[in-house]
């Protein structure tokens, strides 16, 4: 694509990122039903949950002096790593989406770090981050060429021994799956891998045991993770369901 058609691409993309943060209510101030809040919550700590327990086992005794970058705004993992001691001048929230951004502003703590992302070449120096969660993100990213820009970035710029945390919608999600969660495509597992093949890939399930339960409400509402080196997390309430993958990578 020529710089004009790049541009207008862009554009698009940042509608796209925008479109997305509307449909799961990232900013509205309505209130919301409780089981969408019962959902919301549940994810959270489910997210919350696997990167507490990583950063014990890889012996990440403390956040104060890590510099971390969240891609994205579908999570309020800010507020996540604050309260584990992350100093917030440390934290990079970094989208494609200036609208977004401009309304994460409002509600995230003014100190910390906002950046607009470019996917052909992110605003950071080599070796910048120590932590880094890129959370479906990539499944909002149509073009493969693109995703690849985006993942040998964010290799270049994390710190040798640093840990990156990418989440995508896998094969398992149906139709209604990806109405439910609002993202725009789906990976099988070897297909997401082969975006990253860059990283060395850490076994998630050497933290947990194979019959690890997150949450367990009742017999119709529950969260596992299962498949050797990618953590599949399928929320069900009731009839709705979606299925997410984590990768654990390092460099």
């Amino acid at each position: 694509m020529n710089l004009k058609e790049t541009t207008m691409f862009n554009e698009k993309l940042e509608n796209v990122f925008y479109n997305y943060y509307n449909r799961i209510d990232l900013f509205s101030n309505e209130n919301k039903e409780l089981k969408s809040l019962l959902n919301k919550f549940l994810k959270e700590r489910f997210v919350e949950r696997i990167l507490f327990t990583v950063m014990v086992e890889t012996n990440i005794d403390s956040l104060s002096n890590k510099s971390i970058l969240i891609l994205g705004l579908s999570h309020d993992l800010a507020s996540f790593f604050l309260k584990l001691g992350a100093k917030p001048e440390n934290i990079t929230v970094a989208d494609i989406s200036s609208q977004a951004l401009e309304e994460a502003q409002k509600s995230i703590s003014k100190q910390l770090n906002f950046s607009k992302l470019d996917f052909d070449r992110l605003a950071f120096d080599d070796n910048t981050f120590d932590i880094m969660v890129c959370f479906n993100y990539l499944s909002n990213i149509p073009p493969d060429n693109m995703i690849n820009n985006l993942v040998n970035e964010l290799y270049r710029i994390l710190k040798p021994g640093g840990l990156t945390f990418i989440s995508f919608t896998n094969e398992i999600a149906s139709r209604d799956d990806l109405q439910l969660s609002g993202v725009m495509r789906t990976f099988r597992p070897e297909e997401a891998l082969s975006f990253c093949s860059k990283f060395n890939l850490i076994n998630l399930l050497q933290f947990f045991p194979n019959n690890f339960s997150l949450f367990s409400l009742n017999n119709n509402e529950h969260i596992f993770p299962k498949r050797i080196g990618i953590i599949e997390d399928i929320i069900i309430e009731k009839n709705d369901r979606y299925a997410e993958s984590l990768l654990l990578l390092t460099k």
